[in-house]
């Protein structure tokens, strides 16, 4: 690997840390209800390798060659941005929902010439490439994608779309008009809906050995979605005192520990006052008040509360130190070791690593 490789590597982690304030609309369609909302949460680590990083990115340089093959049809108005120079975007369900189309179509020969036609572009490797073929449905070929396709459809007024697949090993191209269903789109309002407003997370319903967890997730990502592991900071969507509220129409959080509106900078940092979700964690509860949740793990019973407690009791965690608790696999006798230390000095949890890598034999 050369310096090179190594700087471009480095310029797809640093534009992949960005956090998406919104539910995307690409994802609402996902069979996997739980993965949607924990991304939304942003409990799914961005831990993607550059080279993954890369190959998601194809997609749009194949869409910006189409779209230049698309212009040179005699007759054919081809649109990929409006007048400001940016992508059509669009917004619902008071903000929280939000996505932007590739592309928008008139004039085509052949074609409807009263209406114009949305454009979505995709790329597939040669064997879901053929899989599509052989189908000949776009939409039943990836409820994913045919859920896209129709929220666009309907918060965009268009009666029909173009949807056009790219094969990344040949080049060859598969091309299909389908129709808006009214019936589809109400159904994903709903279940958008419902990924905004729950407040805990769906059941997981796939098994551990399922490809969809080996191999499109990092470990990272497994240890996540599988509830073994909590992200590495608090924010304010991990807490269960954060409310969506879909009427407002400003992608209004509120939070009621503070009764205040949380906008995202302060989302993306939290509180000391964070309490998290508790069935993000894992252990059964035992009671919760305004301020706490007391947790037992086998016999270890523990406590989550506000940062300025976490050294008054045994076994009192702040969400913070809670992540180390967590993310180490409930050391009990390391901890029960420790907790009279930050007792003593009025201190916290930091870091909990083994003691063969630091050298402190507890």
């Amino acid at each position: 690997m050369t310096i090179v490789h190594e700087l471009l590597d480095q310029v797809e982690l640093i534009e992949e840390q960005h956090k998406r304030f919104y539910l995307g609309i690409s994802g609402i369609g996902n069979s996997n209800q739980r993965l949607v909302w924990m991304r939304y949460r942003w409990l799914m680590p961005n831990d993607w390798e550059p080279r993954v990083l890369r190959l998601l990115d194809l997609g749009n340089v194949v869409e910006d060659d189409l779209i230049k093959k698309l212009r040179k049809i005699p007759g054919a108005s081809i649109y990929d941005v409006d007048k400001n120079g940016k992508q059509f975007e669009t917004k619902a369900l008071g903000g929280h929902v939000k996505g932007h189309i590739d592309g928008v179509a008139s004039n085509l020969p052949g074609l409807d010439q009263d209406n114009p036609y949305l454009l979505e572009f995709k790329t597939a490797n040669d064997n879901r490439f053929n899989n599509l073929k052989k189908l000949g449905s776009y939409c039943d070929w990836s409820d994913e994608y045919a859920a896209q396709l129709h929220l666009y459809m309907g918060f965009f007024k268009f009666k029909h779309a173009i949807a056009i697949v790219y094969n990344k090993n040949n080049s060859d191209l598969y091309t299909e008009i389908v129709e808006f269903d009214r019936d589809l789109f109400d159904s994903l309002i709903e279940k958008a809906k419902n990924v905004l407003l729950s407040e805990s997370p769906p059941e997981n319903y796939i098994p551990e050995t399922d490809y969809r967890i080996r191999s499109y997730m990092t470990p990272g990502q497994q240890a996540s979605y599988l509830g073994r592991a909590l992200p590495e900071k608090i924010h304010c969507r991990s807490c269960r005192f954060a409310k969506v509220d879909i009427d407002k129409g400003d992608s209004h959080w509120h939070c009621t520990q503070h009764d205040k509106k949380i906008n995202n900078q302060r989302q993306a940092v939290g509180c000391p006052r964070h309490n998290y979700i508790p069935e993000l964690i894992p252990a059964r509860v035992v009671e919760q008040d305004d301020d706490i949740v007391v947790y037992e793990k086998d016999d270890f019973r523990f406590v989550n509360v506000p940062g300025d407690k976490s050294s008054k009791d045994t076994n009192f965690y702040s969400s913070e130190e809670l992540i180390q608790v967590v993310n180490s696999g409930f050391p009990v006798e390391l901890l029960e070791k420790v907790d009279w230390i930050k007792k003593s000095l009025n201190g916290t949890i930091v870091e909990i690593k083994p003691w063969v890598q630091t050298g402190i034999p507890f």
